[in-house]
């Protein structure tokens, strides 16, 4: 028999539940928005950490995390391309080439995500996280090369940019930034179109771990591999805090925060290889 206090603890474990969600998604926004990076390199470690917490499995948790994450960027990405494209900053030609090829390695990418064990997933996570954070923390940037911007080789940079960048969960902005500024882009340019190639690449990760259920689970907060209240909570409080981080990239040197994160970001790498 349940106590009078169930149905209480129940509602302050959902309560708790949606506001770490927000705070996941407001912290990611900004970072998509300030550089470019794309939200899933906090969302997956916070929704594995959390799903596992609940009691789902390392094998199953990992695989969510990515697609969940895929799908809030979505939202989140929409909102940083309109702010960019606002202050005039997204090169459309650059896009139009570029975004199709990651989309179609994207898929590709999470095709694979979904066949490797959790745990495998995991330590993949945790490698390219771990580079990142790195490059990060000594805020080595490709330099601007002296040309016309335009993104050369992008038929063969695109679907590796775009099947990494699906498996684990992350928009590409961490392969994306550097490969364009190495191509002519300044930075803020390099972080507004990757944020606008970004939106490819979930659209093609998040179909396909929809489309690719998991045989052991049959939630009904669940589609395919997508934790719905996951990423439309961190979605929408992506979207709501991208334009913050969009201004500051267009107002604050970001080279400090970006080697703050990087320490963050090697932290949790570890973690996750762990």
């Amino acid at each position: 028999m349940l106590s009078h206090d169930a149905p209480i603890d129940l509602i302050q474990q959902g309560l708790f539940l949606v506001l770490l969600l927000i705070a996941v998604g407001s912290l990611a926004g900004i970072l998509a928005g300030l550089l470019g990076i794309g939200g899933g390199l906090v969302i997956v470690p916070a929704l594995t950490l959390i799903l596992h917490g609940q009691g789902v499995s390392l094998e199953l948790a990992v695989p969510i995390a990515v697609a969940t994450s895929l799908g809030s960027m979505l939202l989140t990405s929409a909102a940083a391309i309109w702010f960019h494209d606002r202050r005039s900053a997204v090169d459309w030609r650059c896009v139009q080439r570029l975004a199709p090829a990651v989309g179609l390695g994207a898929i590709f990418g999470a095709w694979v995500a979904v066949l490797v064990p959790g745990q495998v997933l995991a330590r993949v996570f945790a490698v390219l996280a771990g580079l990142i954070g790195v490059r990060m923390l000594l805020a080595a940037r490709p330099p601007r090369r002296e040309q016309p911007p335009f993104p050369r080789g992008w038929w063969s940079a695109g679907p590796l940019i775009g099947a990494l960048s699906a498996m684990i969960g992350i928009g590409g902005g961490s392969f994306n930034v550097p490969y364009l500024t190495w191509n002519g882009y300044s930075p803020v340019q390099a972080v507004a179109i990757a944020s606008s190639c970004g939106w490819l690449i979930a659209l093609g990760g998040f179909t396909t771990f929809a489309l690719m259920a998991p045989e052991q689970s049959s939630w009904a907060t669940t589609f395919g591999h997508v934790y719905l209240p996951g990423m439309l909570i961190i979605g929408l409080a992506g979207a709501a805090t991208a334009p913050v981080g969009v201004a500051l990239a267009h107002r604050l040197p970001a080279a400090t925060l970006s080697r703050v994160f990087g320490v963050a970001l090697i932290i949790v790498a570890v973690r996750m290889a762990w």
